[in-house]
């Protein structure tokens, strides 16, 4: 186990620029950190509040600042230095001789504010989140400083066989002992701990089983070979650093884990009360049925030591009252570790006027919130009796389906596909304007949906089949007609309508009257030259009734998607000419929107 001289290491701490006055400071630190919300409309901010003595500060800043730049943060703060530990090797030790100040030291980079003669050796300039700084307060008296931005969720870097300078993730109000954090790891077991005292030196920590973690506070710690401890909660995001629902997200799934060795109550707190409409799924232990209730303020979970439980939340998008709605989240346990989580999702659609880049793009209208390509399936569930001259239909025995592909366009005109294929459109570059050797971009790529196959070579593929780029097709067999869209009238949306006439000609190859190679039903005459129709046309009248609801459950809540990502309600069509007698159908559809691309052949 390696140990170190606090009085070197309080060497360390105290190398500035200027050696002689520093070997007659009186180095005192300590803090206060409180946390509180910021209400901006539907952003989610949080405040995390330094108290700076005079001397030294270890702090240990736990978001990501809204406004960066170190000059900003600390503005009208007398503080002599801000320096930060980045060491560019993985193992090794942080003791260094401080005869030449930290700036010749490699892994330390300082901030010195104007007029300081030596700030033309600033070569820090910005605050991150999860990160540690040695601030030096030029100062007699204490003073305060507020950080407000958004947490960003990341594990500590632990250093192999070597220090870490961090804070802990813990909660202010039920710190618990290091002993006790570090009681499940193996790497931090009896290594030796630092931390800033009052008296300004870098002393180690001699009862890890009393002295307890201060949040907001940065030390030096020890880890023996490798590690990824995280605390006594371990969480696993399913991607990124928060849970950022991008525009064809609706749920996202993260792991909670118990770390620890006994019965964990695990509770997640939505911080500053209700901001971004949100549910989660619930899941009946015993019949396995699934429910999307509400999200509340607060949910508690109880798990055994090392189970794991998978958390889904959703977004609500169709009770958002802004473009943008944020929402942070405290996950804490009983042991006083407190994981801080940010999420936030955008609407559909913009919702005021078309961008810059659509207007690039030739769109000219914001569109539709129901704008894209909606892909789904028709369960016919009823079928009259024609041959008893039946109108209404009769459950039949087995339930089947077909696809249904539909495209809502800017201006909310829907349009039956046949099929369609997902490309890529290259964007634009034009020579930069501060150097024209370099190029920047002018508009951006984008998707595009195709349904004339001729254009398929003007575009990119966005998947790999046999070693090349290649579209993504959706394509049905359920029906036809002629040409490659069919408009339908009426209204896509929630609570309304839309119905399409299919005339399935004698000549369409699908004709099923048609058959191209028998001489009694191949549309020719008897020697087979001149057009005579002989196979039937075949009229489809489809209407498809949505439902501001999920009938298929309508006793519990909707799924959290439904009005904005899935669509459904009732499907009834009537066929004439494939029998003496109309033909009644019914039955219910499903549609899930699977590219927001507001604009066919583009």
């Amino acid at each position: 186990m390696k140990t170190i001289h606090p009085t070197k290491f309080e060497k360390n701490c105290h190398s500035d620029v200027d050696m002689n006055l520093l070997t007659k400071l009186v180095l005192v630190v300590a803090f206060v950190l409180s946390f509180s919300t910021v209400a901006n409309g539907a952003v989610a901010n949080m405040q995390q509040s330094f108290e700076l003595k005079p001397g030294w500060n270890a702090i240990y800043v736990e978001l990501e600042p809204n406004q960066n730049r170190i000059e900003d943060i600390f503005s009208g703060i007398p503080i002599k230095s801000v320096w930060r530990w980045i060491p560019d090797k993985l193992g090794g030790d942080f003791i260094q001789d401080p005869a030449e100040g930290l700036l010749s030291v490699d892994g330390w980079f300082g901030y010195f504010p104007e007029p300081r003669p030596e700030a033309f050796l600033t070569n820090l300039y910005t605050i991150t989140a999860n990160t540690a700084y040695l601030v030096y307060l030029d100062d007699n008296t204490n003073r305060n400083i507020s950080i407000s931005g958004k947490p960003v969720f990341k594990g500590i870097r632990w250093r192999p066989n070597g220090f870490t300078l961090t804070g802990l993730p813990v909660d202010s109000s039920q710190s618990p002992s290091f002993a006790d954090y570090f009681s499940l790891s193996q790497a931090h077991q009896g290594q030796p701990i630092y931390r800033l005292t009052e008296a300004g030196a870098w002393e180690q920590v001699s009862n890890p089983l009393t002295e307890t973690i201060k949040s907001g506070e940065a030390y030096w710690i020890y880890t023996e070979g490798n590690s990824s401890y995280t605390g006594l909660i371990n969480i696993k995001l399913q991607q990124g650093e928060s849970l950022e629902y991008r525009t064809m997200f609706t749920e996202l799934d993260f792991m909670i884990s118990n770390s620890s060795d006994v019965t964990n109550f695990i509770r997640i707190d939505r911080v500053g009360g209700v901001s971004m409409p949100m549910k989660f799924l619930n899941v009946d232990t015993e019949t396995g049925e699934e429910a999307w209730p509400v999200l509340p303020a607060s949910r508690i979970l109880e798990l055994a030591p090392g189970e794991d439980q998978i958390i889904k939340f959703a977004v609500d998008r169709t009770s958002f009252t802004e473009e943008r709605m944020e929402q942070i989240f405290s996950i804490s346990n009983e042991q006083g570790v407190r994981y801080l989580l940010h999420a936030g999702a955008n609407t559909i659609q913009p919702l005021a006027l078309p961008t810059r880049n659509m207007l690039k793009r030739g769109i000219t209208e914001v569109p539709m919130p129901e704008a894209g390509l909606w892909a789904g399936t028709v369960q016919v569930l009823g079928v009259s009796e024609a041959q008893r001259n039946g109108v209404e239909p009769t459950p039949v025995g087995k339930p089947f389906a077909f696809r249904v592909l539909i495209h809502v366009d800017a201006t909310g005109t829907a349009r039956l596909l046949k099929n369609v294929v997902q490309m890529w459109q290259e964007g634009t570059y034009t020579p930069s304007a501060t150097n024209p050797e370099f190029l920047e971009v002018d508009v951006p790529g984008n998707y595009v949906l195709i349904t004339d196959d001729s254009l398929i070579p003007n575009y990119a593929g966005i998947s790999v089949r046999n070693g090349q780029l290649a579209g993504l097709r959706y394509s049905t067999i359920g029906y036809d007609f002629l040409g490659d869209e069919l408009e339908m009238a009426g209204e896509f949306s929630v609570a309304s309508s839309l119905t399409a006439s299919l005339l399935v000609d004698s000549d369409l190859p699908t004709n099923p009257f048609y058959h191209k190679y028998h001489p009694d039903h191949d549309n020719l005459d008897a020697q087979f030259l001149n057009f005579k129709q002989e196979a039937f046309q075949v009229t489809r009248e489809m209407q498809f009734q949505f439902s501001p609801n999920n009938p298929r459950y309508p006793e519990i809540q909707d799924p959290p998607s439904w009005g904005s990502q899935q669509m459904g309600g009732v499907f009834r069509e009537s066929i004439s000419g494939l029998h003496k007698n109309t033909i009644f159908i019914e039955g219910e559809f499903r549609l899930q929107r699977v590219a927001a691309t507001a604009v066919l052949n583009q």
